[in-house]
């Protein structure tokens, strides 16, 4: 359930003229729709007096309609191909985003929401299959999904930084701070003004619930706890994208966590979010948002975690590291001090690697470095922050422990180097003492990148592993055993949210219910295996008969049915009549044996006096009921 605000309360915070809302054209176009006479060439006027917005939905349209060989250039072609409440909602979305774009509240950042609200978009739309929902829409719910919070720093600027602040980030503990300063929190705020915009409620519960879904308790591999997971994996997504390095590697294993609860991983996962940053940073660039370079997920997956640049240690009572002897390269080291630092190496249980200073050494080197590599940060031909640099782009060099030698008087180029990657600097004259207390260090720290490591593959085994069973059980709860179709708890579910979807966007759709002629006369005559098989082969024929976007799942014995979304009367009545005389045709076999089948249909389109999704199946029903008394073997559309 959601809780909203208060409808008196609301009214009194709209009155302050505070509160985030669409302007002028989104303004204009939430009106027009909300007339039941309205045109679409009314709507194509109004977009187009927003050439920024046009281009917009152009950009959009174009992306949704994958496979078509010409783009659409024609506005109102775009607004057709995006539906009416669609581009409502898309409007919507980059109106109040180029409103609120700054503001007086000083601990909230406007640029880091935005980045964040438009990465949980872009993120959506790669989840859009999942979630059984247009790209557009849930591109929608994930750009406002945290639109409350940016309404609380309107509404309240002074006070509400006082809650971030004292929040720190947690967001469980934001909203509990809300709710004990406002006695609302952004959660109730936003859904309240996501609902006066008229966005569908099943996007509101999504928005609502998205922080905790296992909370919400929707029924286990409903659309709506679907779509509810998908924002909230997208929400995880999105704060991986606008964190720092070290940030973000410890956001990853939530982020697998959720990731395998969609069933996502592996290459499929690395392949996600390269394409959805790809996309993040295009859309930033378009729509003026932040955004931030990211590296292909693989490699932040398969590296170790950043480095704490630690600048000594204490000594070990021995002279001998108790660790692994490591190989350590020595690069451009002046041949006066090679020999000493050398045997002090080797002194402290080390095999030192000497490395010439020719450029081509010291280039296979940078590409093949060892675990530790020491180097004159005065080597001829190589600034020491390039060297860092160069270093740090090899996978084997971003595992690399870099120590720099420097003279007293190198001071200035110290902290560069710290900055370009360097672990660590040696000052000279480098004592034994003062070594052993850098390669400590470093022994340290390679032991435990390899055991993170070592931690993190296991976590990616068991989420992948995760993922797949977690894949098969939702599948398998939600299939019918014998017919491998959808079972009539994910056929009904499916049912209620194409209605609910076309009823708020006015859009047709139909329901068949379809029922095997004399099904009982095949199990008392050649039994129940042989019905069994009938059902079956009858279950990979309406597979083959059905559109693409159509459902068909098992109701119950011998009884099937089909969502037909977007289907108006007469696509409904020719799809039944395509099912009813392919049936007859079919030859359905039993250990050699043909059986004649045929099937009664009864068909029932979307009114609007329909109260749920339950009247719409009980009309098919009804119809077929008549087809069934009319003599069978027809079809019989609902009054």
């Amino acid at each position: 359930m959601i809780s909203f605000v208060d409808p008196d309360r609301y009214d009194s915070l709209k009155a302050t003229g505070k509160l985030p809302s669409p302007k002028g054209v989104a303004f204009s176009i939430i009106k027009l729709l909300q007339r039941d006479d309205f045109r679409v060439p009314d709507l194509v006027q109004l977009v187009q007096s927003d050439p920024a917005i046009a281009g917009r939905l152009l950009k959009f349209a174009n992306a949704a309609a994958f496979g078509r060989t010409r783009p659409i250039v024609s506005l109102q072609r775009a607004i057709v191909a995006l539906g009416a409440f669609r581009v409502r909602d898309l409007v919507i979305s980059l109106s109040v985003m180029h409103s609120h774009t700054s503001g007086q509240c000083a601990a909230f950042d406007y640029a880091a929401f935005w980045g964040h609200s438009l990465a949980t978009g872009i993120a959506c739309q790669e989840l859009a299959h999942f979630a059984q929902i247009s790209s557009e829409e849930i591109f929608t719910i994930g750009l406002l999904a945290r639109v409350g919070e940016l309404a609380m720093a309107s509404l309240y600027p002074d006070e509400y930084a006082t809650v971030l602040l004292k929040a720190q980030g947690a967001q469980s503990e934001l909203a509990s701070l809300e709710r004990e300063r406002f006695a609302m929190d952004h959660l109730q705020l936003g859904a309240t003004m996501l609902a006066e915009w008229g966005m569908p409620e099943m996007l509101i519960h999504a928005a609502y619930h998205h922080e905790e879904p296992d909370v919400a308790d929707f029924a286990d591999g409903s659309r709506l706890q679907t779509l509810t997971q998908s924002l909230n994996f997208a929400r995880s997504l999105a704060e991986v994208c606008m964190a720092d390095e070290e940030s973000r590697w410890s956001l990853l294993p939530g982020l697998l966590t959720r990731a395998a609860r969609l069933g996502i991983s592996g290459d499929a996962l690395n392949d996600m979010v390269d394409r959805m940053v790809r996309r993040w940073r295009e859309w930033g660039a378009t729509l003026q948002v932040r955004t931030q370079e990211m590296p292909p997920f693989a490699e932040i997956l398969a590296a170790s975690p950043p480095s704490r640049r630690v600048s000594s240690s204490p000594a070990e009572p021995s002279g001998r590291i108790g660790a692994p002897r490591l190989q350590v390269q020595l690069l451009g080291i002046p041949s006066t001090e090679l020999p000493e630092l050398m045997q002090q190496i080797e002194e402290l249980g080390h095999l030192p690697m000497l490395i010439d200073g020719h450029d081509d050494a010291i280039m296979q080197a940078l590409r093949q470095p060892a675990r530790i590599v020491i180097a004159e940060m005065a080597m001829p031909g190589l600034q020491p922050a390039a060297f860092c640099r160069i270093l740090r782009q090899t996978p084997a060099g971003k595992e690399t422990y870099l120590l720099l030698l420097a003279s007293p008087q190198g001071d200035s180029h110290i902290l560069e180097a710290i900055d370009a990657g360097a672990d660590d600097v040696l000052v000279k004259p480098v004592t034994l003492q003062t070594l052993r207390v850098r390669l400590n260090t470093a022994t340290r720290m390679l032991l435990l990148r390899d055991e993170i490591q070592r931690e993190r593959r296991g976590i990616m085994r068991s989420t992948d592993q995760f993922a797949v069973a977690h894949k098969r059980l939702l599948r398998e709860a939600l299939t019918d055993t014998l017919t491998q179709l959808p079972n009539r708890r994910h056929g009904l579910d499916f049912l209620a949210s194409e209605w609910a979807f076309a009823q708020s966007n006015a859009l047709p759709m139909a329901c068949l219910l379809l029922d095997i002629d004399h099904f009982k006369r095949i199990n008392d005559t050649l039994g129940h295996p042989a019905g069994d098989a009938v059902l079956q082969q009858l279950a990979d024929l309406l597979k083959r008969a059905s559109r693409p976007e159509d459902l068909v799942f098992r109701y119950g014995g011998e009884e099937f049915a089909a969502v037909l979304p977007n289907a108006n009367a007469q696509t409904a009545v020719q799809i039944a009549e395509r099912i009813r005389g392919l049936v007859q045709k079919y030859d359905f076999l039993w250990q050699r044996r043909s059986i004649p089948l045929t099937v009664s249909i009864g068909v029932a389109i979307l009114s609007s006096t329909g109260k749920d999704s339950q009247a719409l199946i009980e009309a098919a029903d009804a119809a077929l009921y008549q087809a069934k008394n009319g003599g069978r073997n027809r079809v019989t559309v609902a009054a």
